[in-house]
């Protein structure tokens, strides 16, 4: 199958669009079709990138996390609709905000423009409706990106460093609306990743890499940095326009402290690995090497629209034309999206400029990474790239 557009495409992300590198998968029931990758690990000194690199892949973690709390749903550990106040009491009682919801940030946030934001509490008021795991999934909860707010600090400061303590702390923040009436990219994988530990008795690395990493084969994928740092390739911003490209140290922010691990964007992986992960979304759950990770129904939940109303006109201004599932951007109109997978194509993305993408109409999965931090790649170039190739 000739790949001419997707190449096109790619050398174009790199040489027109100043990337340093670009590395992309494609697979289609369990077959690798293509693998590209192109570029320098650095911009000052050099070195062709060997498609073996470790990325962070920040937000990219989130579909991973949501595939664990899948898992558990299966084993009835919760139901989507129970309060989360079940297991962390702690968010029995949120404070709400009077202050209108501004959702301009969001987009910011998603694509590593920006790292998180506070809300301004301006009374003293309470949330009538309680959060629930559903809320959670769907970034309805009212929460903020914020990771060093008043309650960030005042939880460092006491000496909490875990994944489960720095949540609980998380309850002390103020919503910035009722939950589940409007959409607000936030912390909500986070306090979902405390849960799966909570559900699972395991820490959330442990968990993914017993029932996610090792059944399908990712063995370069884990939470904090490769003991091998040369195998990272350099991390950019970019600032000015026309782009110009700032260093930044390796290491990734959202995993606050060295006990905490991120289930919103903590996770460092591989194009290889994480494409086996999207392949066997694609193909209903069962992975490449044949181990069932989620039932055929439960893939088909995680892909639908779960939002509407307010929160489905907050999710358009920040993807337009896809709904939101349990934690993934679902496609639902192709007249306003502008591009060529079909109805029900879902994915996620990370703030570095990491893309990814399932079709499970036709079981085909795609997996992109860069390492440029607020400098998304053309999501509906690459899609529409990749679709003029297939033919489909």
């Amino acid at each position: 199958m000739n790949f001419s557009n997707l190449k096109k495409c790619m050398d174009e992300h790199v040489s027109h669009e100043l990337r340093p590198s670009v590395d992309v998968a494609v697979y289609r029931n369990h077959e690798l079709l293509y693998r590209y990758f192109t570029g320098v690990k650095d911009i000052e000194n050099g070195g062709n990138v060997t498609g073996d690199e470790q990325y962070f892949i920040y937000s990219m973690t989130k579909m991973i996390t949501c595939c664990c709390a899948l898992q558990l749903l299966e084993q009835g550990k919760y139901d989507l609709d129970d309060p989360i106040s079940k297991w962390l009491p702690e968010f029995g009682k949120m404070k709400i905000t009077a202050t209108a919801l501004n959702t301009e940030n969001a987009k910011k946030i998603a694509s590593g423009q920006s790292v998180g934001e506070s809300i301004e509490v301006t009374d003293d008021g309470y949330a009538k409706t309680p959060i629930t795991v559903k809320h959670l999934f769907t970034m309805t909860a009212g929460l903020d990106y914020s990771l060093y707010d008043d309650a960030m600090r005042n939880a460092a400061a006491e000496g909490k460093k875990t994944t489960q303590e720095l949540v609980r702390a998380m309850a002390n923040k103020t919503l910035g609306f009722e939950p589940g009436t409007r959409f607000r990219y936030s912390l909500c994988h986070d306090v979902l990743g405390a849960l799966i530990e909570i559900w699972s008795g395991e820490t959330l690395g442990n968990y993914m890499r017993k029932n996610v990493f090792e059944p399908l084969g990712m063995k370069n994928t884990f939470f904090g940095v490769p003991e091998d740092i040369s195998k990272m390739p350099s991390l950019y911003s970019n600032y000015g326009n026309p782009p110009v490209f700032k260093k930044e140290n390796l290491r990734c922010v959202y995993n606050i402290s060295d006990e905490y691990e991120s289930g919103g964007a903590g996770l460092t992986s591989t194009t290889e690995d994480y494409a086996l992960f999207l392949d066997m979304v694609a193909c209903g759950g069962e992975g490449k090497t044949g181990a069932r990770i989620l039932k055929q129904e439960t893939v088909k939940l995680w892909g639908t629209n779960h939002v509407s109303g307010a929160a489905a006109e907050d999710f358009d201004k920040m993807r337009r034309g896809y709904g939101y599932g349990l934690g993934v951007r679902v496609h639902i109109d192709p007249t306003r999206s502008g591009t060529l997978s079909p109805v029900g194509e879902f994915g996620w993305d990370g703030a570095a400029g990491a893309f990814s993408m399932v079709d499970p109409v036709n079981n085909v999965s795609l997996t992109y990474f860069q390492n440029v931090l607020g400098y998304e790649p053309n999501q509906t170039a690459i899609r529409n790239a990749l679709y003029k190739d297939l033919g489909l």
